[in-house]
């Protein structure tokens, strides 16, 4: 999940977009975070601090070894164990799955609220993030969207978005998450005269 996008990524996404808003007054941002929402060296750290804590025991009732002996293996193993879990992508498996998907809820949030998408004149704007990092995909609704719709409705953008991201196509993905959102908001949100386009189409990488 973690390739780049390239520029026919970009214009596809844009296009899907633009299609998609055709038929619905909703509007629709795609954003891609490319450095990771969850910082895993306190994760890393823990999981090292909690193996040298353990460590000792087993080896006292196995071991001949001295207190002094059995505090240097303990130091030894918190100091190999945090290095390999910080400086390595190891260091990646010990976040939680709660706190991926809390950062990337509140990552999302943030976006939602810096790009503007709450200030569309019918509070109709659809945030579709993407933490290649984290494989998570999250999407944030309006007021008007989400009273329609609910939490529930977005898992099929997610997922479509993460079918094409687990098979090495990001970009489709990307594609096919912006079509299922489409097909969303068309149904419950569909165009009235005059709509104009409030929000840019193109994706953002950051």
């Amino acid at each position: 999940m973690g390739e780049s996008l390239s520029e026919q990524d970009h214009v596809a996404v844009a296009a899907a977009i633009a299609q998609a808003e055709a038929a619905t007054a909703g509007e629709i941002r795609v954003v891609v975070l490319t450095r990771p929402l969850v910082r895993h060296p306190f994760y890393g750290l823990m999981w090292a601090a909690l193996l040298a804590l353990v460590l000792p025991w087993p080896l006292a009732l196995l071991t001949a070894l001295d207190t002094p002996a059995l505090l240097s293996v303990q130091a030894c193993a918190f100091m190999i164990a945090g290095a390999v879990l910080i400086f390595t992508p190891l260091g990646a498996l010990t976040v939680p799955r709660f706190a991926r998907e809390e950062a990337g809820r509140a990552a999302a949030i943030d976006h939602f609220l810096a790009l503007g998408i709450h200030r569309t004149s019918g509070r109709t704007g659809v945030l579709i993030l993407v933490a290649p990092a984290e494989r998570l995909v999250e999407v944030v609704a309006d007021e008007a969207i989400h009273a329609k719709l609910g939490h529930e409705a977005w898992e099929s953008v997610c997922a479509a978005v993460l079918v094409g991201a687990r098979q090495g196509r990001l970009g489709d993905g990307l594609v096919e998450g912006v079509a299922v959102a489409g097909h969303l908001l068309a149904r419950h949100v569909p165009p009235t005269a005059g709509d104009a386009n409030e929000l840019p189409d193109r994706m953002i990488v950051v």
